[in-house]
């Protein structure tokens, strides 16, 4: 298991931050739906209100269609049926936990625990890890201004400027400066736990499906900064609720589609028979393959916690 403590610092309000995470969510998932293939996006199934012994605040269910998003090494080791991410999350703001999975790699996991604090960054412990985790946590800080941008980002905090006044942010020592101020504190852990494949999966995952990821969108949610400020949480349900909209008539356009192309096909069916049939057998050795990692994995240890 790779684990790692991202503190992400912003000028902002942690009242503020509440809204504006939420807005981006909503708008990251709208534009990631609209920019999908066939068949992918992002379907948010639940979106409703919890109450349970550690608080209360909204929970959120999110299946991510996300094939042609992986890396190809990846696709041709995972079989299709593993090509969809499960996502719930617990949001008691200023906690937030939001784990990952996979129907199909049982062994799998990847959550993300948050607390969000009025700082600067300099709380050791913010998530009250034992002392089990602080020992395997590496701590990894966040700069949104001064960290490498990529290539032709058009997110880019010291050239922005804003009306609400957020942006431009320059110089070294903005942090010192910066008033209001809030720290995200992201405990990340992954664990892969598949022979041949864990270390270079968990750090792939931390790199580029973390690290990267947490950069990229704090960075949108400043320059979004005047499209958020004056928003109330209705308004963000309505982008939500929007969101889950756009998804369900892309899929119903989809399948529209997909049926007419059936008709088509029933025409060259016998053709493709024997190329289906290799389709199906490279998908069962994939899947042998893997179940064969995991038996490995087991037997090498029944403690998840020692695959490191």
């Amino acid at each position: 298991m790779l684990i790692k403590e991202y503190r992400i610092t912003l000028p902002v309000t942690v009242e503020q931050y509440y809204l504006a995470q939420l807005y981006m969510v909503a708008k990251e998932t709208q534009e990631i739906t609209k920019q999908s293939k066939v068949g992918e996006g992002i379907q948010v199934l639940k979106n409703e209100p919890f109450k349970n012994e550690k608080g209360e605040g909204q929970y959120t269910l999110k299946h991510f269609h996300i094939a042609s998003r992986l890396p190809k090494w990846l696709r041709k080791i995972l079989p299709k049926k593993s090509m969809v991410i499960i996502e719930e999350s617990w949001n008691a703001f200023p906690y937030c936990l939001t784990s990952y999975s996979s129907p199909f790699l049982k062994k799998f996991k990847f959550s993300v625990e948050t607390m969000h604090l009025a700082d600067k960054g300099e709380t050791k412990n913010a998530l009250k890890c034992d002392k089990k985790t602080l020992k395997k946590r590496g701590v990894v800080k966040i700069d949104v201004v001064n960290d490498p941008l990529p290539k032709k980002s058009e997110f880019d905090v010291t050239t922005k400027e804003t009306e609400c006044g957020i942006l431009p942010l320059k110089g070294k020592k903005w942090v010192e400066k910066a008033e209001p101020v809030m720290t995200c504190y992201k405990l990340v852990k992954v664990q892969f736990p598949y022979w041949g494949s864990q270390k270079r999966v968990e750090k792939l995952v931390q790199k580029k499906a973390i690290h990267e990821v947490f950069t990229d969108t704090h960075r949108k949610l400043l320059c979004w900064a005047d499209l958020w400020y004056s928003l109330t949480i209705e308004n963000i349900r309505e982008i939500e609720n929007e969101t889950k909209r756009i998804y369900e008539v892309k899929m119903k356009e989809e399948k529209e589609k997909q049926g007419e192309k059936g008709q088509k096909g029933e025409k060259e069916e016998s053709s493709s028979s024997d190329d289906d049939d290799d389709d199906d057998e490279d998908e069962n050795e994939k899947i042998t393959e893997l179940k064969e990692k995991e038996e490995t994995s087991s037997s090498d240890s029944d403690d998840s916690d020692d695959s490191d």
